[in-house]
This record gives C-alpha cells, sequence and structure tokens, in this order.
C-alpha cells in the first residue's frame, strides 16, 4: 500500500516538473548565469544585425582604458564603468553597429562583469548618446519576457500546491483503509 502511494507520489513530480528545469543544472543545485532581461532581449531583437569583428579596432583597449559597459547598445546609461588595461579586443563578439555608427562588442566576461557591451568607438562612453527608439523596443521586450517569466512562476506553484494537496489526500484516504481494515 505504501509502495502505491509513493509511486503516485513520484509519478504527480515527475509530471509537474518541465524536463527544461531540470536539464539547465550546472552542477547539483546551480544554474549556469544568465544575461540580464534587457541584454537578451537586445540580443533577440537586433541579432540578425550583428556583425563580425572590424580589425580597425584592435586596440581600442590598449593601454589602461577607462571603459564603460552597457547591458546594450543604445541604453539610456552604462551599467558601470571600470578600468581595461591592454584587453584584446578581438576577443569581443558578437559586435554590432548602432544607428549613429558606433562600433560596439560584447563579451560574456570581462573582470568579474558578465554579459555586456563595450562601445569600442568610444570606450569612455563620454560620446554616447542613448537611442530612446532602441530603448523603448528591448525594454518592452524585456518587460513581455518578465511577465512571462512571473506566469510560469505562478503555474509552478500552483502546481506544486495542487501536488501536495493530491499527495495529502490520498494518505488520508489510504490511513481511513487502514484503520477500517484493522
Amino acid at each position: 500500500m505504501k509502495q502505491r502511494l509513493l509511486a503516485c507520489v513520484l509519478l504527480l513530480t515527475l509530471a509537474v516538473l518541465p524536463a527544461a528545469a531540470r536539464a539547465d543544472v550546472v552542477a547539483p543545485g546551480q544554474k549556469s548565469p544568465e544575461p540580464a532581461e534587457e541584454t537578451a532581449a537586445f540580443a533577440e531583437l537586433y541579432g540578425g544585425d550583428f556583425v563580425e569583428f572590424d580589425p580597425t579596432y584592435m586596440g581600442a583597449l590598449d593601454g589602461p582604458v577607462e571603459t564603460a559597459l552597457w547591458l546594450y547598445p543604445g541604453a539610456a546609461e552604462p551599467l558601470r564603468t571600470l578600468t581595461v588595461e591592454d584587453y584584446p579586443a578581438d576577443h569581443l563578439g558578437p559586435c554590432y553597429v548602432d544607428s549613429a555608427g558606433n562600433f560596439w562588442g560584447y563579451t560574456g566576461y570581462l573582470y568579474g562583469n558578465r554579459f555586456v557591451w563595450i562601445c569600442l568607438s568610444d570606450p569612455t562612453g563620454t560620446s554616447v548618446e542613448p537611442d530612446q527608439a532602441v530603448i523603448d523596443r528591448v525594454e518592452a521586450r524585456a518587460e513581455e519576457v518578465k511577465s512571462a517569466q512571473r506566469a510560469q512562476l505562478i503555474l509552478a506553484a500552483v502546481l506544486v500546491v495542487a501536488v501536495v494537496a493530491v499527495t495529502l489526500a490520498l494518505i488520508l484516504k489510504f490511513r481511513r483503509r487502514a484503520r477500517r481494515s484493522a
């Protein structure tokens, strides 16, 4: 009887947990890092416009350069700034050319910072102007993604509560049967 109950609970749990939730685990309990919603939204919206690295910008990060890091090209303001010294700019990629003609390079990791863009035309970011059209599109898409994630979280919580309720009902049912037959 207990084995049947355990089998039912396990089957319900496996039915509720989607395979994708288990597939992205790098180490037990640790997910791989992901870019910010805005960075991912930019890549989704403008990924078709990405270009190869332009060797003209090979020396853009030579020497100590105060470098602005951005969530995406055209953002309202840089995420942060840091001093980059002799970083090989050709390691940045993919690249992007914005509407103002600025050349941008993307990196998944730079001195402890993950998933950032650098304007190789102006690494300090002093002459980079925000692009309101890009900002509007990226923020709208990022909000859509966040909303979908919230809906998935709510659905997962409801399903977990349902599994707990069904499990509790089954336990009570089997206990009542056991008491009656005893």
